[in-house]
């Protein structure tokens, strides 16, 4: 039988022991996770707060995405940790099996205990920024609240992680089963990963991409149950036989030094290939970034038709009005603010006009940030009329705070939850682009 009855018993006495122990470790990741968070979200808040009348975005770091490589590392460590954790446990009834299990099951909980962190501390961050538009209806969420999202969201999330951490108690139980030899096999795959790094790059998403790329958020869970399941099972038959308790073999001449080899390529010779690549102009490759046209580039301008057929040819007209910024005979601004001034063109068809139609157009500017475009919140507006010799222009645009609060920034893969504006355009980082100014274009015709 692969386990026991008095092994159950075992995995329920260790798991109570293990969990009683790092007790205080949960509170404190709790801790660091909300510290982190709401020190972010305060200074989105104390940011909008502050601004009352001008035109600004906030963003609030998707903590999702940086937790998710804290688990990479977090649990990294911990499997090497393994048997230094068990000594500390040995007084306790155990095989195998109720260790290794019992084990896997605390880095479970942890990894359930820090997404539920980040979840907690999103929602309280969101509640606030909700409390505040009762008091300012200037203050705008860029990302459409979607509560299927946040749901599913957690629950992708949490099975990308699951996968980690069953690949990393694999590994583990290799280590621990075939120790030298599973290490020189181990630093020669990195060591090969090394020297072709742009081709793992280029590679990797298209061998993961009946999971990570899968569209069905049905068949991604049935995927990524099907994937865990197996890796977890040859994890646990792995060390199903494996002996532990006994002085590890020493290590003879031949493995240490393979070992140094191996560590040499990995910091001496993969380098200095790709440096050469790079120089020799060789197989090296970098992939091109696709270039992003702004379809408000191409956009046509608004515009205001005024008869000004009553007025002789050839007079004159004065303009007048709030917030313009007209350029001298030489085309220079003297000074101009992007955020609240407009500036004219064409006004020299104003000296002396030779047309029945006045024509007014009025095209806004692009601010783009993290692909979402922004300024549509401030609702920028161009009137204009004429009142004898003097053409009237007010540009008006609001005071807005537009806040950035991204959560699950890596569950973007899913049809269901495109075109609906929950994601930003980057799961790491952050862009912006600002395109042009407000431009006021007359002329006569």
């Amino acid at each position: 039988m692969f386990m026991v009855k008095e092994e159950y018993a075992n995995i329920k006495n260790l798991l109570r022991v293990r969990l009683s122990t790092q007790a205080r470790s949960f509170f404190w990741l709790f801790i660091v996770v909300a510290v982190f968070m709401v020190g972010s979200g305060a200074t989105a808040i104390f940011g909008v707060l502050e601004n009352i009348d001008g035109f600004k975005n906030f963003s609030v770091a998707d903590f999702s995405v940086s937790f998710f490589g804290g688990v990479l590392i977090g649990f990294t460590i911990v499997m090497f940790l393994y048997r230094q954790t068990n000594a500390k446990l040995s007084v306790f009834p155990q095989t195998n099996n109720s260790r290794f299990i019992s084990s896997v099951i605390v880095n479970y909980v942890i990894a359930i205990i820090g997404t539920f962190a980040v979840l907690v501390m999103y929602l309280v961050n969101l509640g606030i920024i909700n409390l505040l538009t009762a008091f300012r209806d200037n203050i705008h969420l860029a990302l459409n609240i979607d509560i299927g999202f946040i749901i599913a969201g957690f629950f992708v999330y949490l099975a990308y992680i699951f996968l980690i951490i069953a690949v990393l108690e694999l590994v583990g139980t290799i280590l621990r089963k075939w120790t030298y030899y599973a290490a020189i096999a181990f630093i020669a795959l990195f060591s090969l990963a090394v020297i072709n790094i742009l081709r793992v790059i280029e590679y990797a998403p298209k061998v993961l991409a009946f999971l990570i790329s899968e569209p069905s958020l049905p068949l991604f869970f049935l995927k990524a149950f099907g994937l865990w399941l197996v890796i977890t099972v040859a994890a646990l038959v792995i060390n199903r036989f494996t002996v532990y308790g006994k002085s590890p073999t020493k290590a003879s001449k031949g493995v240490v030094i393979a070992c140094v080899v191996i560590a040499a390529v990995i910091s001496v010779v993969a380098p200095a290939v790709v440096l050469f690549n790079r120089a020799s102009g060789g197989s090296v490759s970098v992939s091109e970034i696709e270039a992003i046209t702004d379809p408000v580039n191409t956009a046509e301008f608004d515009a205001i038709r005024i008869d000004v057929s009553h007025l002789p040819r050839g007079s004159r007209i004065i303009i007048s009005g709030e917030n313009l910024v007209i350029p001298d005979d030489n085309g220079a601004i003297s000074s101009w603010n992007w955020n609240t001034d407009a500036v004219v063109h064409g006004t020299e068809s104003l000296a002396e006009i030779q047309g029945d139609t006045l024509i007014v157009q009025f095209r806004p500017p692009a601010y783009i940030v993290n692909g979402i475009e922004i300024l549509h919140y401030t609702n920028p507006q161009v009137t204009a009329h004429l009142d004898g010799n003097t053409l009237y222009i007010d540009y008006t645009r609001d005071s807005a705070s537009v806040v950035f609060m991204p959560i699950w920034g890596m569950v973007r893969q899913f049809d269901t939850f495109k075109d609906k504006g929950v994601l930003s355009a980057h799961s790491f980082g952050f862009s912006s682009g600002w395109w042009g100014s407000t431009n006021i274009n007359i002329s006569v015709e």
